[in-house]
């Protein structure tokens, strides 16, 4: 084996077993982040918030794990309170840094996806990233980038955004403050009803998804006037 990664190896190892010994291993309690918002909820609430807003601003693939989090530290509803809204503003920024940063980097970075982006928007409007939200077939950081290079404008894209994707963080949140109720990783803790319903909807939410995406196709598809072609989000 290479010097370079025993010695790699030797350093993640010492750094580990200093945490450990330091005490660290509290920062690994759910019970530790729970006693702290106990203790000052607004304080926790904004920094939780803050660092889920540059996350996801910074397009780094921490949505679905910080959502998890937030229902395990805030619970269901004021985690997906805090979800949603860091996660849309957090696109919205992404979107932003596309668009007046990063156009040409982000252009050339995916010259295919772009071009498919642009089709769809132009074809079905702020319905085409709600369904994306809904069934993340480009992921949520790449879409944001995405975005920012078509004319969609931004409140159209954060409506969208919003609506897309309340139902899974809905469902992550509630993952969340299942786990966030387990005192110890037995079999007991592991195989409640409120834990098993979470498994369930994550392992069903595609399906639903889908049928709740072809179901919001078909009526904006009766309601959309003769010889409409294009959306009216479209600037």
């Amino acid at each position: 084996m290479p010097v370079k990664k025993l010695a790699l190896g030797a350093l993640i190892a010492t750094v580990v077993i200093a945490y450990l010994a330091g005490g660290g291993d509290r920062y690994l309690s759910i019970d530790f982040y729970q006693e702290i918002y106990a203790q000052s909820p607004v304080a926790t609430i904004a920094v939780f918030f803050t660092l889920f807003v540059v996350g996801t601003g910074c397009s780094l693939p921490v949505t679905g794990a910080l959502s998890v989090v937030s229902g395990i530290v805030f619970g269901t509803f004021t985690g997906l309170i805090i979800s949603s809204i860091a996660s849309t503003l957090g696109g919205t920024v992404a979107l932003y840094s596309s668009r007046y940063l990063f156009h040409d980097l982000i252009k050339r970075r995916f010259p295919g996806r772009v071009d498919m982006v642009n089709r769809g928007i132009e074809k079905e409007g702020a319905f085409y990233p709600f369904g994306l939200r809904m069934i993340p077939v480009i992921p949520f950081g790449v879409l944001n980038l995405l975005v920012g290079l078509t004319s969609m404008r931004v409140p159209v894209f954060m409506l969208a955004t919003l609506c897309g994707m309340v139902p899974v963080l809905l469902i992550l949140s509630y993952t969340g403050s299942q786990l966030g109720q387990m005192d110890s990783f037995t079999l007991a803790s592991v195989f409640t009803p409120g834990l098993i319903l979470a498994l369930t909807l994550l392992g069903s939410f595609p399906f639903l998804a889908k049928a709740i995406v072809g179901i919001t196709r078909r009526l904006a598809t009766r309601k959309k006037p003769a010889g409409h072609d294009g959306p009216d989000e479209i600037s």
